[in-house]
């Protein structure tokens, strides 16, 4: 009768699964694989630690593994108490499976972190702009609110300025209210300058040109913006100026005007 512990012990088992059998032996491996589970359960482990070793193999596995491989083989050369008796190849197989998988999932670990690092500060770096659009948007919709609560208000008044001859087409208007002392002009169709030149709003208080300021006009370009409120304006004008403006107006350029009524 069979001893399957003896049997397997003998390494025919490796050399049926290295295809190093004759037809007659290997006819026998299998018929005992029939007949004993254990024998038919070490025939698929030698299998799968082949198979391991085959795909892990070419991996460069991380410092040390090699040297620990060997040190695995020379414990189980030494507790099978065999002295000089030559490790079985399916030990070296099973040992260099076994570290090699180590290996593997510490080379697809480190790579899957790396990865994984680099997804997230991705992420990050999508969310702050998310967040940074977010914040551009929120103030963007709070300036509409506040334009609109003081374009809305009773006490604003809308002074429309007309073209000049110099652009009959032209308009323009201020929206001035007293009772905040606040004023907003919308810069309407007046042309757009040379690059050298820019447009400079004037209060008329007493018959006197008051500065309001500079302001752009490009395709774009918001058309409603806030300027400094002058008390007791009584009209308002636009020049066309060197850029960066002047002290006082050029008045063969100015391009709209309106009285406050």
């Amino acid at each position: 009768m069979l001893d399957p512990k003896s049997y397997i012990a003998s390494g025919i088992l490796e050399q049926y699964v290295l295809g190093k059998l004759s037809t007659q032996e290997v006819e026998e491996v299998e018929r005992y694989a029939s007949q004993y589970p254990e024998i038919r359960q070490e025939i698929d482990a030698i299998e799968e630690a082949l198979q391991e070793y085959a795909l892990l193999h070419g991996k460069t596995p991380p410092p040390g593994v090699l040297s620990t491989i060997l040190q695995t083989l020379d414990t189980q050369g030494s507790s099978s108490g065999s002295g000089g008796k030559t490790v079985p190849l399916w030990a070296f197989v099973a040992a260099a499976a076994l570290f090699l998988g180590s290996a593997a999932g510490w080379y697809l670990s480190s790579n899957e972190n790396a990865a994984q690092s680099q997804a997230i500060a991705s992420l990050g770096t999508e969310l702050d702009r998310l967040q940074s659009s977010c914040d551009s948007t929120a103030a963007e919709v709070e300036r509409l609110q506040e334009e609109n609560s003081f374009l809305s208000n009773p006490d604003t008044r809308t002074i429309y300025m007309e073209g000049t001859d110099l652009s009959p087409t032209a308009i323009a208007a201020v929206f001035y209210n007293v009772a905040n002392s606040r004023s907003y002009l919308n810069i309407g169709s007046l042309p757009e300058p040379p690059t050298d030149k820019q447009y400079q709003l004037w209060a008329i208080v007493d018959g006197q040109p008051v500065d309001m300021g500079v302001f752009e006009v490009q395709a774009g370009l918001d058309g409603v913006q806030e300027v400094p409120f002058v008390p007791n304006a009584q009209a308002f004008a636009v020049t066309l100026e060197p850029r960066g403006g002047s002290q006082v107006p050029t008045l063969d350029q100015m391009y709209v005007v309106g009285n406050v009524s």
